[in-house]
């Protein structure tokens, strides 16, 4: 392979027709009628950024023609540049084809092609398939060659190698589609205006006579591809056709109903049939079945099965096998003897059972035959697994179309609603046998039961729009005013020399604040102490406490005498308070006196605490604004997460709960209106006023 330098200069000898081709008019298409052959293509007009920043790059996106194939339709996978550069790749783009249900049914088996190729904004380059198998397994061996991959959802990939490297792929975009029946419309309802936070109900219709349906489910986020099929409006966000539901945020939301399932056979006549008895062996069954007539009734099914039809058998305790190793087949004698081949022993994992099966009906079973589970079992799982499997192998089964056909022998009542989940699930039908004398009728029902099931696949779809109108936040505040002053509390000492006496504040039992004096020779008032600035509070226990001890005054204090002592309260409205007391140091003990200011007249300014209750049935942020109505304001905002500001649109989340607590202090008295403004992050916004009157 030449080198880039070499590339370059061949692609500048095509650069005049592709610049013809350009003129004559765009987009133009490029097809391969062989993906894998090697093509040279130039393109002579680039977008160039400004600023002299060199060429802009195209943008690749990968799409096919059409939503949905009928069988045996062509495919059309397609790599359009959306510009607005040209894409610029040295090796030819490939495609593979995944399946939910059967891994990649189209490989890049042949490896990447060499070729230097330019595609020009608005260019696309198609690879056509013919829908048959193209792959291999894990041997090398070729998978189901050149026969037709079944109905279903498929996801086509389109890739290229980067460099030199062949082996270091990109991968260049997806594109879901549907192969079957393309023909079917379901309706997602009437579109809808709800409040925030308010449930509702969808109300879809769906009219499919004579179809078997697999699965009903909503997806309810478009921008977010959940399961990552490069499809993001196939999502299963609610499950059944009438979900209640409810969005946490205002907006415009799309709800788009999927209904998965098939048709009947369209020909009316029998539709061939692959059926794997999976038929439990555990050692109840020696209680349940000791004549083996679940055996018998098999065998029964085996003789109704037409030319064609084929049958394998799975033994299942607390393990499963394919009895023998014995693929689906029309030798019904080998198939009989297979049944025969049942013990009873062991435990039971209903899982396994069900597990094994679908792997031989995946591996080998027959396109457009029907895929049938005879599922016989009395339900007593000893795996605790099993409740965590089977929803597993049972959504598995519904991805392949596998119709799972219950019978529960001498089922225990509370496990019946297991078994009939199974066959609900998967289109099928759950007999309940409180005998194994009964069994041989139910396999001739669902003989009956599989005749001309198979049909076409189908996944039909409609959107219906959920307006969610914003609700602004509900408020109810609650004020409360607490009086309050300022003062110096001043401590005076008179009489005998050397005893000490200590001011104690306290309010409602804890210390706010303290002074102390000893008496000294000379004037009382030249050695009294202010305890300055104490807050008090009407209505709170507000104590001005006076202690003597004479036990711990000076050493030269004198034991004789009393001493008289004076607190003078001076609040900041002017007004002054005296009280008097005299202690008389001939007393042994500790002396205290209280003072109970509780009553004092403080008026003139208050503390106000407002509490405001908020509740908003979004999932929204709130801002809180206060206008305390003296000059000063406040705001605060309440996160719904705790961490951030909420997105937008934000469904998720909790409603609004919360309290809010404020506290401001005003200086004088007065009449205050107090404006209290709540917002939410979608424009809601309530306004209350509080009036607060302070004397």
């Amino acid at each position: 392979m030449g080198g880039r330098r070499e590339r370059i200069i061949a692609c500048a000898l095509v650069c005049v027709f592709a610049a013809s081709a350009l003129l004559a008019g765009r987009p133009r298409s490029i097809a391969f009628g062989d993906p894998a052959s090697s093509a040279l293509f130039g393109g002579a007009i680039d977008s160039t950024q400004p600023g002299g920043l060199g060429p802009l790059p195209g943008r690749p996106v990968v799409h096919t023609d059409k939503d949905c194939y009928f069988p045996s339709e062509e495919v059309v996978v397609q790599l359009r540049n959306l510009g607005p550069g040209r894409l610029f790749y040295d090796w030819m783009p490939d495609f593979e084809v995944d399946s939910v249900a059967l891994g990649t049914v189209r490989m890049i088996l042949d490896g990447f092609q060499a070729a230097d190729l330019v595609i020009l904004p608005g260019d696309t380059i198609s690879f056509p398939w013919d829908q048959r198998w193209h792959a291999i397994d894990k041997d090398g061996n070729r998978i189901n060659p050149f026969k037709m991959v079944p109905e279903g959802e498929y996801v086509a990939r389109v890739s290229v190698p980067l460099g030199d490297d062949p082996s270091n792929v990109t991968g260049l975009g997806q594109a879901p589609f549907i192969i079957g029946a393309c023909n079917v419309k379901v309706s997602a309802g009437p579109d809808l205006t709800v409040d925030e936070g308010q449930s509702f109900t969808f109300q879809p219709q769906i009219d499919l006579a004579g179809a078997n349906i697999t699965s009903v489910a909503w997806d309810l986020d478009p921008a977010v591809d959940s399961n990552g099929d490069g499809n993001p409006r196939n999502d299963e966000d609610l499950v059944g056709a009438t979900p209640t539901f409810a969005f946490g945020d205002d907006g415009t939301y799309s709800a788009t109903l999927l209904v998965r399932g098939f048709f009947s056979n369209a020909t009316g006549g029998p539709t061939k049939e692959d059926v794997v008895f999976a038929i439990d062996s555990s050692g109840s069954m020696e209680q349940n079945d000791p004549l083996g007539l679940r055996k018998d009734g098999a065998k029964d099914y085996v003789d109704l099965l037409v030319p064609d039809d084929r049958a394998a058998v799975v033994d299942f305790d607390f393990d499963a096998h394919l009895v023998n190793d014995d693929h689906l087949s029309t030798n019904y004698s080998r198939v009989k003897a297979d049944i025969d081949t049942i013990d009873s022993f062991g435990g039971t994992f209903l899982t396994a059972g069900i597990q094994t099966s679908l792997d031989e009906l995946q591996a080998n079973g027959l396109l457009y035959h029907q895929w049938v589970v005879i599922f016989l079992t009395d339900a007593e799982s000893i795996v605790e697994d099993d409740n965590i499997l089977l929803p597993l192998q049972v959504n598995r089964a519904k991805a392949l179309g596998v119709v799972i056909y219950t019978i529960g022998l001498n089922v225990p009542p509370d496990l019946q609603p297991l078994m009939q989940g199974i066959a609900d699930e998967t289109g099928g039908k759950f007999y309940p046998a409180p005998s194994a004398d009964v069994l041989r009728g139910i396999y001739e029902d669902i003989a009956r039961q599989t005749r001309g099931l198979r049909g076409s696949f189908f996944l039909a779809s409609d959107t219906t729009t959920v307006t969610v109108r914003n609700v602004a936040p509900t408020v109810i505040p609650a004020a409360q005013l607490t009086p309050t002053a300022t003062a110096n509390l001043t401590l005076r000492v008179a009489g005998e020399k050397w005893h000490d006496v200590r001011l104690e504040l306290e309010k409602d039992g804890l210390p706010a604040g303290n002074v102390s004096v000893v008496r000294m020779p000379g004037s009382p008032d030249d050695q009294s102490a202010t305890l300055a600035n104490a807050s008090i509070f009407a209505g709170e226990t507000t104590v001005a406490r006076l202690v003597y001890t004479p036990a711990d005054d000076p050493v030269n204090g004198q034991w004789n005498g009393a001493d008289p002592a004076w607190v003078t309260v001076r609040l900041t409205n002017g007004t002054e308070l005296r009280y008097h007391h005299t202690f008389n140091v001939q007393h042994p003990d500790t002396w205290v006196w209280d003072i109970d200011l509780s009553g004092l007249a403080v008026g003139g300014s208050a503390v106000a605490t407002l509490s405001t209750a908020i509740t908003d049935p979004g999932t929204d942020d709130e801002t809180i604004s206060i206008d305390w109505g003296d000059g000063a304001s406040e705001t605060r905002t309440y996160y719904n997460d705790g961490v951030g500001p909420d997105p937008r649109q934000s469904p998720g989340g909790s409603p609004v709960d919360l309290m809010a607590l404020a506290v401001h202090a005003y200086a004088t008295a007065g009449t205050y209106t107090v404006t209290l403004t709540v917002s939410d992050d979608d424009g809601g916004t309530t306004v209350l006023t509080v009036f607060l009157v302070i004397r």
